[in-house]
């Protein structure tokens, strides 16, 4: 069979060198296309004569004209009129729209190489130093060019530092920091919820957002469970304001925002559809808690956690699904204008290794309310932050030789305290009420706002602030907080009618009608519990009431207790300390109620058992009698484990005479029949 001379369009070569348009694709990202390996090819052709010199075969860009043909131009107005033309407006128009879409952080770009993005640049270059002429020089028809000198005077502050404090800001740290900005598609930065402004880096928020603008950046607020609930939700929604932000709190036994991060993770693998995996790389503060996030995501122990800072050393890579890789990062310390005392509150230093931990106690009695102070120490009062030190080293028993007090070790375990959020502390959020103080200032320098426009103004910046903190979506309500808070961190300023479950608004007659309903449920608990007594002392005293409606009726109060606690707890945060009175009075109802209903089991099951033995003993007599005078109810499996166990003898707390016949100690008293005859069974099969 002969081959054909000519191959159409249909025919593919299978060849997968460099100049084949038609070699599959893939293998490397820099592969030629299509139309540049034909125009490559075409500059390689060659013109085909034959063997007079005629020509056979000229290029492809070769022109087939006869020579002296005069060319003519078509007679239309597309050559002569303008081509891709925009007009102002709509440059204009699409300058401001994708200005707002890259603004804001819950929106991305897809295809940023399709559009004219350079667009949105400013053209103007900045000088790379601004030159100063000097009129003094040499010669006089020439001017020489210097950059400006300035003198820097060094304030008593600049000291040089111990190198304690240097923690965090070695080349190798950066180092790491930067492998990890440059693995990563989405860069998480962890804060401190305590402190989010102070655990914030913006110099590498600005340096992804310039130099790396297609990464994604988001926030995550751990130790949400330090601070009262609604300042977590006010954070949440000021900082989602620039990034995405989230609410989180590390455990693995009672974690919170775990679902929404990795909800969000999923959306940004989604997002990525190009890419076999995503890398997701944690970024903070040394002892904000990056491996801790790491732990509670993947709900076990990958990485190395501890309460000190400096415990992750090197990144490490950690697999949470198959296209989603988390990348821990160490704790970098970002240039700041912070002090000594600063970066200690901060947890960036470990306290043993401070060479005077006292310096920085004045500090924590600053921030911290003196009433938090004394419910966590017990001293009352003080005067300066080294009698408050010698009070709780006496209180403590920290002394040293002749009863002096012991201030450095009373001092570090304060600042370990404070640290580890032993210490009730927040950073307020800037709200309405920081605003209004300000314009106070201004109307009482100039005199000339008046009061219905002071009003105005409150109520529009308070629409403002509902309207931001609506767009939350976590149901903050779920948050455990540790800490015991007062009424006045509880309670938002101005923001009495704050929602901070993380719902919706509620509307207020919707709130009191469940307050309602809750304290009508609450008296309800109480009348049946305190009606309930008398009856088991009823059923104690006659023995009628059946063992298995007593564990029935109080499995339904647990369960009514439950519910009640659930419906307080899904309110808001004050609402669970408003009920604490309530709560131990139930608590105590309940202990009671356990205790006699366990004393109504254990007599009804004595007197069960002590007639089944009557019944063994009279088998013979009046058997039959028995049975039609007195049924006996049929017990269910578990009644009859329960009479098991009840009849056993304890292992713990049982006492090894009233049992066992040592030194003639129980010479009158009864042995225990039934270990005895079970004893005797076990002889038995053991001679046969």
């Amino acid at each position: 069979m002969v081959k054909p001379q000519f191959k159409g369009k249909s025919s593919i070569n299978p060849s997968t060198s460099s100049s084949n348009p038609d070699r599959a694709k893939g293998g490397g990202s820099n592969m030629r296309d299509r139309a540049t390996i034909k125009r490559l090819n075409m500059y390689r052709q060659k013109i085909r004569c034959n063997n007079r010199g005629k020509v056979i075969k000229p290029l492809q860009y070769q022109s087939t004209v006869a020579p002296g043909t005069v060319a003519r131009v078509e007679p239309n107005i597309k050559w002569f009129a303008n081509t891709r033309v925009i007009k102002q407006s709509s440059l204009q128009k699409f300058q401001e729209e994708m200005s707002a879409v890259q603004k804001d952080p819950y929106r991305v770009v897809m295809r940023p190489s399709k559009l004219p993005m350079t667009l949105l640049h400013d053209r103007v270059k900045a000088h790379v130093s601004a030159n100063q002429m000097h009129s003094f020089s040499a010669d006089p028809q020439s001017r020489s060019k210097s950059p400006p000198l300035f003198l820097i005077f060094r304030t008593p502050g600049d000291a040089v530092r111990e190198e304690i404090f240097k923690k965090g800001q070695s080349k190798r740290i950066w180092g790491e920091l930067y492998k990890v900005i440059d693995s990563s598609d989405v860069v998480i930065q962890v804060l401190d919820a305590r402190d989010p402004m102070g655990t914030r880096s913006q110099s590498i928020e600005a340096y992804i957002k310039k130099e790396k603008s297609w990464k994604h950046l988001i926030f995550v607020l751990n130790k949400c469970d330090l601070i009262p609930t609604w300042v977590t939700k006010r954070w949440v929604a000021l900082l989602s304001q620039e990034y995405p932000t989230l609410a989180f709190h590390a455990s693995l036994t009672n974690s919170f925002g775990k679902g929404s991060l990795i909800q969000l993770l999923r959306q940004f693998g989604k997002l990525h559809t190009d890419k076999k995996q995503i890398s997701v790389g944690f970024i903070g503060y040394p002892n904000v808690g990056k491996s801790s996030v790491i732990n509670t995501l993947r709900s076990k122990k990958v990485c190395n956690v501890a309460p000190l800072a400096g415990e992750t050393k090197v990144w490490q890579y950690i697999t949470l699904m198959r296209r989603i890789f988390l990348i821990d990062c160490p704790g970098v310390v970002y240039p700041s204008e912070d002090s000594e005392t600063d970066i200690v509150l901060k947890g960036v230093v470990q306290v043993e290794k401070i060479k005077n931990p006292e310096e920085h106690i004045g500090a924590v009695l600053e921030r911290a309310k003196p009433e938090y102070i004394q419910k966590t120490y017990r001293v009352a009062t003080w005067s300066s932050a080294e009698d408050f030190l010698e009070k709780l080293a006496f209180r403590s028993g920290k002394l040293l030789k002749g009863g002096e007090p012991d201030l450095p070790t009373v001092s570090k375990m304060v600042l370990n305290d404070w640290q580890r959020g032993r210490i009730p502390f927040f950073v307020k959020p800037p709200g309405p009420e920081d605003a209004q103080t300000e314009e106070e200032a201004a109307i009482a320098a100039t005199a000339a706002a008046t009061i219905e426009g002071e009003e105005q103004q409150k109520r529009r910046q308070k629409e403002e602030l509902n309207k931001i903190l609506s767009s939350v979506r976590q149901n903050f309500g779920k948050i455990n907080v540790a800490p015991e808070f007062n009424e006045e961190d509880l309670v938002p300023v101005e923001m009495p009618d704050l929602d901070i479950s993380g719902s919706e608004a509620e509307d207020d007659e919707a709130e009191e009608e469940e307050d309602g309903e809750e304290e009508e449920e609450a008296e309800g608990v109480k009348e049946e519990d305190a009606g309930s007594e008398p009856a088991a002392e009823e059923s104690a005293v006659a023995g009628e009431k059946n063992s298995k409606r007593v564990l029935r009726e109080l499995d339904e109060k647990i369960a009514k207790y439950k519910q009640f606690l659930a419906r307080a707890k899904s309110k808001r945060f004050s609402a669970i300390r408003s009920v604490e009175v309530a709560t131990k009075q139930f608590f105590a109802f309940l202990c009671a109620r356990q205790m006699a209903a366990k004393n109504v089991r254990n007599e009804s099951f004595a007197d069960i058992t002590a007639t089944q033995r009557n019944k063994k003993r009279k088998a013979d007599d009046d058997d039959e009698e028995d049975e039609h005078s007195a049924p006996q109810p049929k017990l269910s499996s578990k009644e009859r484990r329960a009479m098991d166990r009840a009849q056993r003898s304890k292992k713990v707390g049982s006492r090894y005479y009233e049992t066992h016949n040592v030194k003639n100690r129980n010479k009158n008293k009864t042995k225990d029949t039934q270990a005895a005859t079970s004893r005797g069974k076990k002889a038995k099969r053991a001679k046969r």
